[in-house]
């Protein structure tokens, strides 16, 4: 720069001097703004395959179906007085004795054969996988045999008739049954075993038969109540114990009177269905 020249002469040069701007302040910033859109990354489009589709919803059709399958029950009950004989899908049928129920998983059965029991039934079982009856208080499991199973309030009995039976309490102890042996289970998860008559069978209620040894008179009369649909009010000493086999195919007030004998026993008949003994 010219040192000649004036600080003055320099500012009248830029004063005379008039810029002119292409574009307003807005467009610039207009322009601006684009190319810090251009300048981002775009967003990642997630595209879902329609196989995907398929196979998700497959899975999800087929879990709803086995879910199904596994969880559908048939349940099976009886009233008081009344027996049936049921035929499960294997063609092992079971006789039900009076006010007693079981249930199973149908659309289940040739991948688990499981019946749960609540009462008393008489089991004959086709050969196949292994077959488990389920209680309360205990679980009997076989391959193919007959076997009867008590199980009512705290009480539970298995009888073997033929082939092996396999018998679990719940705290898990366990015993083989052969033919003409009994378990049961006690309060306490324990297993006693003892052999029966084979001239008296412990399933001769299905033959409307009663067979009762060294059983509190009490419970003879909760049995008799079950057979007859009949309501019972026992007034004795809790103590006395009956041995008895006898026929079902008597009245409601023979079978009362038969048991009342031996103990010296009345009964008062309060109207067509309940009676008192004392």
């Amino acid at each position: 720069i010219d040192n000649n020249i004036s600080k003055e002469s320099i500012n009248d040069f830029f004063l005379d001097t008039n810029m002119v701007y292409k574009k307003s302040k807005e467009e610039v910033w207009e322009q601006m703004n684009l190319k810090i859109d251009e300048q981002q990354p775009l967003p990642k489009k997630i595209v879902m395959n329609q196989r995907f589709w398929y196979s998700a919803a497959s899975i999800i059709l087929f879990a709803g179906i086995t879910l199904f399958l596994r969880l559908h029950t048939v349940v099976i009950k009886t009233t008081g007085g009344q027996h049936i004989v049921y035929k499960l899908p294997d063609a092992s049928t079971v006789t039900l004795n009076a006010s007693t129920t079981i249930s199973y998983n149908p659309y289940w059965w040739f991948f688990s054969r499981n019946v749960s029991l609540v009462g008393e039934a008489f089991f004959k079982v086709t050969h196949g996988s292994k077959f488990t009856v389920t209680s309360e208080h205990g679980a009997t499991q076989v391959l193919g045999t007959s076997f009867n199973i008590f199980s009512r309030n705290s009480k539970y009995e298995v009888a073997c008739f033929t082939g092996k039976v396999k018998v679990t309490s719940t705290n898990n102890n366990q015993v083989i049954l052969t033919p003409n042996y009994q378990a049961k289970i006690d309060d306490l998860g324990e297993i006693t075993v003892n052999k029966f008559s084979e001239g008296i069978k412990k399933s001769e209620w299905t033959r409307n038969m009663f067979n009762f040894t060294s059983v509190p008179l009490k419970d003879v009369f909760k049995e008799v109540e079950r057979q007859y649909n009949i309501r019972i009010y026992p007034e004795f000493s809790s103590g006395l114990i009956y041995t008895g086999h006898f026929s079902a195919n008597r009245s409601a007030d023979e079978v009362i009177d038969l048991l009342c004998k031996p103990f010296g026993l009345e009964y008062v008949k309060l109207n067509s269905r309940e009676y008192r003994v004392e």
